[in-house]
């Protein structure tokens, strides 16, 4: 890209310069907004940076030199300036500078042309749904998305714009405000925030031919990310709904992140079941609504039998894949509501939710003979099972039952291991 320096200082110039050969980019520089307008008519450029201090005109006066060629109405505009007079920044921005910048602050400077040029380049990818009802209207804006290589589903009325929104996911909406039909953009935005599931989360982006400050501020307080009139500037739009899609992805992708490390943090990576942290956190909650509903409880204390032989004949890669194989057994093994965790390493527990003691008993003889069947990596493997229960009308907490339950598979190991050993709860 070519980069417009206009700057009184030969030694500021040459500092602008070489920033931004250093950042990739072709860099033309001159001192006098005259000689800039002079390189605006013969050159292609895709960014000026100048000063606001120039011989002749000034800064402000060559970005409306600037804005009144068709070619340049869009091209960003940097001012460098050292002053914090509002009413000359106000000036500025109304003569259509992009942004006002530090002069003397050469290291933010450079970030925010790295930062510029990174924009530039990156490109957003994502699903768009557009809710536009004038097809005029709908065409530019459609055109405009697909340029910016976005999928977009069109609809002319929410109601078919809200269908859809349940079956598919999108990283963005765009609606206009007044809509035919029975749900107006208004009422879009309402039901969509509503929701109780993550969607309710998705950006809007409203659309009003209607310029009124307290409408605006009633879609903002209903939960719109964000605003433009119509008709809509295409390079605003471009802008900001890159913006909204780019940090909807990025926000994401930090919830994705949060969820692998709650993940990790709660669950084994061997078997895939739940860890020793996950049933310190989950089994009060199992046993406070066994008691609040009445419905009976059951826990198995689950220990494979002489596992460090394993580990010593075969190694531990065979000792893994034992441990591995028999989390993927019990997970098949339980029911909705049940909870499988590996508290130790090669002790497993369940919870079973609505079990009594003997349907637990029952379930316990058909795991251990589950096991036994196994027989990965050619391996015989066997597992002594305790077993309790809390009986329905009788407060009891985790630790209780999972000491009895652990009494119970001891009992089982007592008794020539590979069996089942329950000592119920009194």
């Amino acid at each position: 890209m070519k980069i417009l320096i206009v700057d009184h200082s030969k030694v500021f110039r040459t500092v602008l310069h070489k920033m931004v050969e250093h950042l990739g980019h072709h860099p033309i520089s001159v001192e006098s907004a005259e000689q800039a307008v002079d390189v605006l008519h013969k050159e292609s450029v895709g960014l000026v940076c100048a000063a606001l201090t120039l011989p002749g005109m000034n800064g402000i006066t060559l970005c409306q030199q600037l804005r009144s060629l068709p070619q340049y109405h869009k091209t960003p505009y940097i001012l460098l300036t050292s002053t914090d007079d509002q009413r000359l920044r106000h000036d500025a921005f109304e003569a259509g500078v992009t942004e006002i910048q530090e002069r003397s602050d050469a290291k933010e400077f450079t970030e925010r042309l790295s930062r510029f040029f990174m924009d530039e380049q990156e490109e957003v990818h994502g699903k768009v749904l557009y809710i536009e009802d004038s097809q005029v209207a709908a065409h530019i804006i459609i055109k405009l998305l697909l340029q910016m290589n976005l999928h977009v589903d069109h609809f002319l009325l929410a109601e078919e714009a809200l269908a859809a929104f349940e079956k598919e996911d999108y990283d963005l909406i765009i609606s206009d405000i007044l809509l035919e039909g029975s749900i107006s953009g208004v009422g879009l935005v309402n039901r969509v925030r509503n929701l109780t599931s993550h969607k309710r989360r998705v950006p809007i982006l409203a659309l009003s031919g209607m310029d009124d400050p307290s409408r605006r501020i009633e879609l903002f307080r209903l939960g719109i990310n964000d605003y433009t009139t119509k008709p809509p500037l295409e390079e605003e739009v471009r802008a900001r709904v890159r913006n909204l899609i780019i940090n909807k992805q990025l926000l994401d992708q930090v919830e994705k992140q949060s969820q692998e490390l709650y993940e990790m943090a709660m669950k084994d990576q061997l078997t895939g079941l739940y860890n020793r942290n996950s049933l310190r956190e989950f089994a009060p909650k199992y046993f406070s609504n066994a008691e609040r509903h009445e419905y009976p409880m059951s826990l198995l204390v689950i220990d494979l039998d002489h596992f460090k032989n394993i580990n010593d004949s075969h190694g531990h890669l065979v000792g893994d894949n034992v441990l591995a194989r028999t989390g993927e057994m019990l997970f098949k093994a339980c029911r909705e509501g049940d909870l499988a965790a590996r508290v130790g390493g090669e002790e497993f527990v369940l919870l079973m939710n609505h079990c009594a003691g003997e349907d637990a008993r029952r379930r316990a003889e058909e795991i251990c003979r589950a096991i036994e069947a196994l027989r990965p990596e050619g391996v015989t493997v066997t597992a002594s099972i305790g077993v309790s229960a809390r009986p329905q009308g009788k407060s009891v907490k985790f630790e209780e039952l999972f000491k009895l339950a652990d009494h119970a598979m001891y009992e089982a190991k007592k008794r020539g291991r590979n069996r089942v050993a329950f000592i119920p709860y009194n």
